[in-house]
């Protein structure tokens, strides 16, 4: 009987026991900012649906005495939705290799596990935060796919008109819609300046958001360092937990921090407003045995999931950057 392709033999390993240090250090980053940054909720269904709703413009709202009142006209609340995604990571590990005394772990399935479970999170990551990815409804031979962040941007209000929450260059073919069904497609990239981010950072808090994060990869991270001013902008903040932060920035409408992501789409800029965004679950990370069909372990690791955009037009998204 053959052996199925991928499953972990000792005649490939290089970890079984001899004089080596008990030790075993991933050199691959497993940070995950945007994800554990943001909360969870829970969903029902492989379509998930919610509400988006506003209140009325302020006015100045004086009454006459004895007036006999009609009824205020209401803001509509946008429906949005997105769908289920399905990522997941297979372990394939030979009997022999499961029960000989291994360097720096005590088994090689668990080992491997651990492994997929930090791969499948940054996968995650990157559906997220590292394509620009429209929502698919998927077949029976089409996988379904979760919106990306960038297809968030430029929805309506509620009370009506687009919002404009999103800066690009040159013209592109295919601009985002606010309703994840429409990913940015073409455009001229232009440099990441600090005249662009307080533009965003403007934009976003005159639409009812209070970001509190700049989310970038680390060449942009490396040019905003270099932002006339920033001596006296940003300061240290190594005592934030949540990302992989570096730097805070004082804005003329509040405190944002500057965070680094190795998975960040390389010509996009994200300003966000972190509480409104999450993780829907359908199914949470999950460890599935695959039936044996010879001398072999197999494993199935999954997660069902999706991005919710709960009120996208608190954040701003900066798209067309050089990379």
């Amino acid at each position: 009987m053959a052996v199925p392709s991928n499953t972990i033999e000792t005649f490939a390993s290089t970890v079984i026991k001899e004089d080596l240090q008990d030790i075993i250090r991933s050199i691959s980053p497993s940070d995950t900012p945007l994800i554990s940054a943001i909360g969870n909720q829970t969903v029902k269904s492989t379509t998930h649906e919610w509400n988006v709703d506003s209140l009325a413009s302020v006015g100045a709202n004086a009454q006459i005495e004895g007036d006999d009142y009609g009824m205020d006209a209401k803001n509509q609340s946008v429906k949005l939705n997105t769908n289920l995604q399905i990522s997941a990571k297979t372990v394939g590990v030979s009997g022999t290799m499961e029960a000989v005394d291994l360097a720096g772990k005590s088994s090689e399935l668990a080992y491997n596990l651990i492994k997929a479970g930090k791969e499948l999170k940054k996968d995650q990551e990157h559906a997220y935060v590292g394509v620009e990815n429209a929502k698919v409804s998927g077949s029976s031979g089409t996988a379904r796919e979760t919106a990306s962040l960038g297809t968030w941007y430029g929805g309506n209000r509620p009370s009506g008109g687009a919002v404009g929450n999103f800066s690009v260059g040159g013209s592109p073919s295919a601009s985002p819609a606010g309703t994840g069904a429409t990913a940015i497609a073409g455009g001229s990239n232009r440099t990441f300046t600090e005249a662009l981010l307080t533009a965003g950072i403007l934009k976003a808090y005159t639409e009812g958001g209070n970001p509190d994060v700049v989310m970038m990869s680390p060449s942009h991270k490396q040019t905003a360092s270099g932002f006339t001013g920033n001596a006296s902008k940003y300061k240290d903040a190594s005592d934030l937990k949540t990302v992989a932060t570096v730097s805070v920035y004082e804005s003329d409408f509040g405190t944002l921090t500057f965070t680094p992501n190795r998975l960040q789409q390389a010509n996009r800029v994200d300003i966000l407003q972190l509480d409104t965004w999450a993780v829907g679950t359908l199914r949470p990370y999950m460890v599935k045995e695959l039936a044996s069909s010879g001398d072999n372990e197999k494993r199935l690791m999954l997660i069902e999931h999706c991005l919710l955009a709960l009120s996208p037009n608190a954040n701003y998204g900066i798209f067309n950057l050089t990379a």
